[in-house]
């Protein structure tokens, strides 16, 4: 999953988010470094994304992109699944977005000691540009793509990418309301889990 898939699925509490924002750029035991309630996060982040690679509906949601950018499938997959998510009324509306990208980003704020890697260095675009807010744009999500795109060296296939985004967004859409509600479950479930463990903090 993508950035705002991983925010939502963090519980509204601040230290699960934390963790899982930092998730994919906190390897192995590097874990460890970090106080409980973060791990936590941490490893909520991995399961979510063990889930949703595993998934035949996500897998097959990547074969829509797979012929144009092959091995990052999956990243574009995950992108599209927050321009839903962005946009699923039954969660947020777009007032109920606003309050919840000022929440989380005074959270991710507030943790900055802990950012690391790529986090780091893009969490201040993230804040600035407002992402949380815009993954309802499309617009948004299309120059989100191009850039993936670019930074892989991928950007003369920008054009097919956006088509087979607009060409397949009725199935796409579909894959987003049966998948979600899944993940959605598997995460509050094995967040509950993780919390019972750091007691006291």
């Amino acid at each position: 999953m993508n950035l705002l898939a991983h925010a939502y699925l963090s519980q509204h509490h601040p230290k699960i988010l934390l963790g899982n924002m930092i998730g994919d750029d906190v390897k192995g035991m590097q874990i460890r470094l970090y106080p409980p309630l973060v791990r936590a996060g941490i490893q909520l982040h991995r399961y979510i994304d063990s889930f949703t690679d595993q998934h035949p509906m996500i897998s097959e949601a990547k074969k829509i992109y797979r012929p144009a950018a092959r091995l990052y499938a999956g990243p574009l997959a995950d992108i599209t699944m927050d321009y839903f998510l962005a946009n699923d009324p039954s969660i947020y509306n777009a007032s109920g977005w606003r309050e919840f990208a000022n929440w989380a980003y005074q959270s991710l704020m507030a943790g900055s000691s802990w950012h690391v890697g790529g986090f780091r260095r893009y969490f201040p675009y993230l804040q600035r540009e407002d992402w949380f807010v815009r993954y309802r744009e499309l617009p948004f999500i299309e120059n989100s793509m191009a850039n993936l795109l670019k930074r892989v060296g991928l950007s003369d296939k920008t054009q097919q990418v956006l088509t087979a985004f607009e060409t397949h967004q009725s199935d796409l859409s579909g894959t987003y309301r049966a998948f979600f509600p899944q993940l959605e479950r598997y995460a509050a479930q094995k967040a509950n889990a993780l919390m019972t463990i750091p007691l006291g903090e």
